[in-house]
Parts: structure tokens; C-alpha cells; sequence
């Protein structure tokens, strides 16, 4: 959605986020006025106390006893119940690309490289001593490249551990883990290049794929968008004539910010994707249901006594369980983890073997699914549920201080865009991604034709036919031989390997709709690409030696 908004416009609300959340930050480690907004007699305030609170009959009680309520600076309860939740709601929305555009963490990791102070190596020989120096990019073939979603996805987990453990409501831990998350952006941006510190170590990163599946409802197709010149959130940036150009370090080949759902089905077999997208599901059911298992209410939750609790590193040790009126002598330490890894586990299993039912089922259908389509249907249906299990309970806490209208109207519209979100994800396949990113250099490709195909398509033009149209119309016209249909099939393939849309080993999957409504066979495919990776040897040698590599040629 941001997509078409200049860098220098974003590079201010940039700036403008970053600050306001440093000065959040500062507020963690001194704020002798913030307080003054939950006084009990306060009533203009949306975060005062309920005088109820202070009386033994509306306490806010964990495990039956009274929580000691104050006033407090609301620092912590801004973060965790505006600032958090609001990011998620953003995520699901309005698309990764409208996030990852104005995320103060992907822009601090940025950093190094606007300075010019990245760490690079030097590479060259040693005989001729000719050397050039160059930034460093993380391997995708590497351990790091190929699991980073076990070590992002530990992290996120890591990270909600710490919060019920230790920083929910301790203000001075919550600021020190927050700087140390700003350090450590900056210094993977300094030792590596790219969006590395997206790509591979951020713990947000799990929710953003979840939630933003093969796109958001309000993100652009980049598949499709071939007038854009610098495709959803790509790296960018402004040359001394003031033009935006792209600034891509080339970090991942399936990059998230280029296309989200080319990244989407191209990682959907990688190691720890059935984790994230599984796991994630168990872990909201685990940390939002682990507040009433600790206290043995909701009220709890909901009143957001835990952003302000005074003596929450004291109640490690203490009990961790409080079931049926009953306190379970478990450390708190260890039945957080006892909850997560039991709530990951399950969820885990669960999905993965209703996917295998589901498949199983639609086998002995009409209509079969592939086990990708299977796959993703189930994480369309997981990320649901997961958004609807946060959203209640997540956020209703966080909504509670509008106006009953204001909250009705809300909810209403998170309702409508969940809604309409799991519409169209839930038909999206890769085959129907396929044949919409060929579309643009289908119609090129028929227009240079010349032809008057209004004949054909009832007064229609070639820009009001979708894809299958598209296909069909190549397939069926009058004129075409098996000769003309491999003249134009080879135009396209020239079209979208000289573009750098696609790269050469994925070609075959891509080409395979329109290669079979041309009736063409996939020996022609190569006996094509064979011929246009020998014309291009000389001028790309890197290309010509992963084909070689790949297929033998």
C-alpha cells in the first residue's frame, strides 16, 4: 500500500517513529509525570484506576489474593497494549510492505549503510594483489540461511518468555530489552548487508509471514504491477538528481519486501515453515490463556494489572498454576515453559494432521488437492483462527478506553477484514500466481500481434481479459500453428528471463500453465531455454553457470 509513496516521505515518518519511540523508551527509566494519567480521581483519563480496584470486593485478585494497585507511569502499558498489538493489526491489514516501510527496526538496521561504516572483506588475488572490498551477505545455502525460521521463531518464543518472566511489568528490564533489540539490529545491519536483520534474526518476522500469507487485503500485487519501477517495499533510496532507485544488496533470493507472494509459496517447503505458521497458532492460544491459568481469572488479563504488577520478579518461584481454585506447586519459570511447549506441540500435530485428512479427503473428491495446496489451505485457516484468538482477548484490553460506538464500530471492521481476508486467500494457489504474473507479457506480447481481437472477444480488449482469458486466447487463436504457438512461447520466455522477473530453475513450474494450454511439451521448454542460454553465455556468465549447474546443459 505504501509502495508508491516516496522514499523521502517515509524516511521522515521513519525518523518521526523512531524517535517517538526512543522517548518511549526514556520514559521506561524516568517518568515523573506519566502516573498522574492513572490517578484513581483522574476522569478525563482513559487509564485511571477504578476506585473498585482499591476496595477488597473489586481487587484485581491473582490466585485469591489481592494485587496492591497504585498509580503508575503507563510507559509499559503503552508498549504492550498499544504500540505491540496495533503492529499486528497493522501486519494484517494493510500488508508486510506498509510495515516493513515504516518499521523503526528496519530502519535502524539500515543505518550502517546510509553511514557507509558496514563491515566488508576483502576478496581478490593475492598473486596480481588486486583487491576490492565488499559487504558481506549471509549464505542462503548456510546453516543460518537454510533455518533461520527455527532461530527467529526460538527467538519470538524466547522473547514471550521474558515478558511474562521478567519485563511485562518491570519497567527499568522492559528498557534494557528494548535497547538491547536496538543494538542488536544495528549490528547485524553493520556485519551484514541487506535486510539481513529481517531476513534472518528478527522475532518478528514469524508473525509478518503468518499474518500477511501470500498478501495482505490492501497490499499491491508486485506480480502484476509492472509499471512500478521499485516493487512493494524493496530497498530504495534517492540519487543526487533526487530520483528513487532501487538499493537492493541482493540478501535473499525470495525476498519478502519484492514480491510477499512469490516469498510465500517459493519458502512455503522450507525448513521451520510448518513450525511458524503451526506453533505460532499454539503459541497465542499459550500466552494469552496462560494469565487465567496463572491467576485463575481473566480479570487479570483484562484490567492490565500485569503491565503494572510491583512485584512480579518475586513470584518466579511462586506457583505457577492456580487451577480450580487451587494452587499447582510449579515454579512460574517452568510452567511457562510447560504451557508453551505443550500448546506448540498440539497445535503443531493437530494442524499438521488435518492437513493430512483434509488431503486425503479432497483425494477421493471431485475436485483433488495438491499436498501445497493442502498445506496452504491449512495455514489460511490457522492464521484465522490465531487472529481471532489474539484479537478478543489481545486486544480488547487495548480497545477498552474508546467510546462504546467507537469499540462497536471497531470490531465490526476487524470482523469484515478478517473475513474478507480468508475469501481470498483461501482460493489463491500457485498456479493462479503463475499465470498472473505472465499476464502483462502475455498481452505484450498478443498486441504486438496487431490483430483485431475484438472479433474474437465480443468488443472486449486485451486489457479487460484475466489471466485464464489470456491463456486460453493464445491457445485458441485462428491462425495459430504448432509452429506460431512455440514463436510466441518463446517470446514470453525471452520477455520474462531478460526482465530478471523470474530466474531459469524455476522457469519450468512457472511456464507450465501456458505451456500446456499451448500444447507444448516440456522438452521444448528446454530445447528453448538451451538456446537462450547459449545466446546469453557471453554476457551472463553467472546465469549460464547455475543453469549448467542445475540441469546439466
Amino acid at each position: 500500500m505504501l509502495s508508491q509513496f516516496s522514499e523521502n516521505k517515509i524516511h521522515q515518518v521513519r525518523w518521526v517513529l523512531t524517535i517517538g519511540w526512543l522517548i518511549l523508551i526514556f520514559s521506561l527509566f524516568y517518568d515523573p509525570i506519566s502516573y498522574i494519567l492513572t490517578e484513581p480521581n483522574n476522569s478525563i483519563s482513559p487509564f485511571s484506576l477504578s476506585h473498585e480496584v482499591f476496595t477488597p470486593e473489586g481487587c484485581i485478585k491473582v490466585q485469591q489474593e489481592c494485587l496492591i494497585e497504585r498509580p503508575y507511569p503507563i510507559g509499559a502499558r503503552i508498549w504492550w497494549t498499544i504500540i505491540v498489538p496495533s503492529s499486528i493489526i497493522i501486519i494484517f491489514v494493510f500488508g508486510h510492505e506498509f510495515w516493513r516501510r515504516i518499521c523503526p527496526l528496519s530502519f535502524i538496521a539500515q543505518i550502517p549503510k546510509a553511514l557507509g561504516i558496514q563491515r566488508k572483506i576483502k576478496i581478490g588475488n593475492p598473486r596480481t594483489r588486486k583487491f576490492l572490498y565488499q559487504t558481506v551477505a549471509i549464505k542462503e545455502n548456510s546453516w543460518l540461511g537454510k533455518n533461520h525460521l527455527y532461530v527467529q521463531f526460538g527467538l519470538f518464543v524466547l522473547g514471550l518468555f521474558t515478558r511474562i518472566i521478567f519485563i511485562n511489568s518491570n519497567r527499568t528490564l522492559l528498557g534494557i530489552f528494548l535497547i538491547v533489540t536496538i543494538i542488536s539490529a544495528f549490528t547485524i545491519g553493520y556485519l551484514y548487508t541487506g535486510k539481513s536483520w529481517c531476513s534472518y534474526f528478527c522475532p518478528m518476522a514469524p508473525v509478518q509471514m503468518v499474518y500477511t500469507g501470500p498478501r495482505g487485503i490492501f497490499g499491491t500485487k508486485a506480480h502484476q504491477d509492472t509499471k512500478a519501477k521499485i516493487p512493494q517495499s524493496m530497498c530504495r533510496t534517492v540519487n543526487d538528481e533526487g530520483q528513487e532507485i532501487r538499493a537492493c544488496d541482493g540478501c535473499k533470493s525470495l525476498c519478502l519486501d519484492i514480491d510477499a507472494e512469490r516469498s510465500y509459496w517459493g519458502e512455503l517447503k522450507k525448513p521451520g515453515r510448518r513450525l511458524v505458521q503451526y506453533g505460532y497458532l499454539g503459541m497465542v492460544f499459550a500466552y494469552y490463556f496462560y494469565y487465567f491459568f496463572y491467576a485463575g481469572n481473566w480479570n487479570y488479563y483484562f484490567s492490565g494489572a500485569w503491565t503494572h504488577e510491583e512485584n512480579q520478579l518475586g513470584d518466579i518461584f511462586a506457583p505457577g498454576f492456580y487451577i480450580f481454585e487451587q494452587p499447582i506447586p510449579i515454579p512460574k519459570y517452568l510452567a511457562v515453559i510447560l504451557t508453551f511447549t505443550i500448546c506448540i506441540g498440539i497445535s503443531y500435530l493437530l494442524c499438521f494432521g488435518l492437513e493430512k485428512v483434509y488431503k486425503a479427503y479432497r483425494k477421493n473428491s471431485k475436485k483433488p488437492v495438491s499436498e501445497e495446496q493442502a498445506q496452504h489451505n491449512i495455514f489460511t485457516l490457522a492464521t484465522f483462527v490465531a487472529f481471532w484468538i489474539f484479537f478478543p482477548i489481545g486486544g480488547r484490553f487495548s480497545t477498552s478506553f474508546l467510546p462504546t460506538l467507537g469499540f462497536i464500530s471497531f470490531k465490526t471492521f476487524m470482523l469484515s477484514v478478517s473475513s474478507i481476508w480468508l475469501y481470498r486467500t483461501l482460493k489463491r494457489s500457485r498456479e493462479q500466481y503463475n499465470r498472473e504474473r505472465l499476464t502483462g507479457t502475455l498481452r505484450k506480447q498478443l498486441e504486438k500481434m496487431n490483430l483485431d481481437f475484438s472479433q474474437f472477444l465480443q468488443g472486449r480488449s486485451l486489457n479487460q481479459l484475466n489471466p485464464d482469458e489470456l491463456y486460453v486466447l493464445a491457445k485458441v487463436l485462428p491462425w495459430a500453428t504448432q509452429q506460431d504457438r512455440k514463436r510466441f512461447y518463446i517470446s514470453v520466455i525471452k520477455e520474462e528471463l531478460g526482465s530478471n522477473r523470474i530466474n531459469v530453475v524455476d522457469s519450468t513450474k512457472i511456464f507450465k500453465p501456458l505451456r500446456q494450454e499451448l500444447g507444448l511439451s516440456e522438452e521444448t521448454h528446454y530445447e528453448i531455454l538451451n538456446q537462450f542460454l547459449t545466446e546469453a553465455k557471453p554476457n551472463n556468465k553467472t546465469l549460464a553457470k547455475v543453469w549448467d549447474k542445475k540441469c546439466g546443459i
